[in-house]
C-alpha cells in the first residue's frame, strides 16, 4: 500500500498536470479529483469524492508548509480508508454512500490542514 502511494505521489510530481488552473480547489468543496493524481489502485465502484479525497492527501503531503507530522497523519489516514475500502466485497450501494460521505468531510479535513499554504484558498468559514 505504501507502495502504491510512493508511486501516485511520484507520479504526480513529475508529471502532472497543473490543476489550477483547471479546478482551484477551495475549503470545503469536493471538486473533482485531477486524474494525474487519482490512486491506481481505488476499487472500481469508489465514489468521486473519494477520488477528490486522494488527490486533496497528494497535495497536502507534497506541501512542505505543512508540518511534517500533519503530512504524515493526513497520509496514514487514507492509507487506512484505503485499506478498509479494499478489504469491503461486493459492498451494498448503503455502505457506499456512507463511504461517499466520509470522503467528503475528509477532503474538507485535509483543505483545512493546507488552507492558505502552497497556493491553497485561506478558509473562510
Amino acid at each position: 500500500m505504501k507502495l502504491a502511494f510512493a508511486l501516485v505521489i511520484a507520479l504526480a510530481a513529475c508529471g502532472g498536470k497543473s490543476s489550477d488552473s483547471k479546478n482551484p480547489a477551495s475549503p470545503g468543496a469536493t471538486a473533482e479529483a485531477d486524474d494525474d493524481m487519482v490512486d491506481p489502485t481505488l476499487p472500481s465502484w469508489a465514489p468521486k469524492s473519494c477520488k477528490a479525497y486522494h488527490t486533496a492527501v497528494v497535495k497536502a503531503y507534497e506541501c512542505t508548509e505543512i508540518e511534517q507530522a500533519t503530512r504524515d497523519e493526513i497520509k496514514n489516514k487514507y492509507e487506512a480508508a484505503n485499506t478498509s475500502w479494499h478489504d469491503l466485497q461486493d459492498a451494498k450501494q448503503e455502505t457506499i454512500d456512507q463511504i461517499q460521505l466520509l470522503c467528503v468531510e475528509d477532503v474538507k479535513y485535509v483543505q483545512s490542514q493546507g488552507a492558505g499554504k502552497c497556493g491553497a484558498p485561506v478558509a473562510t468559514n
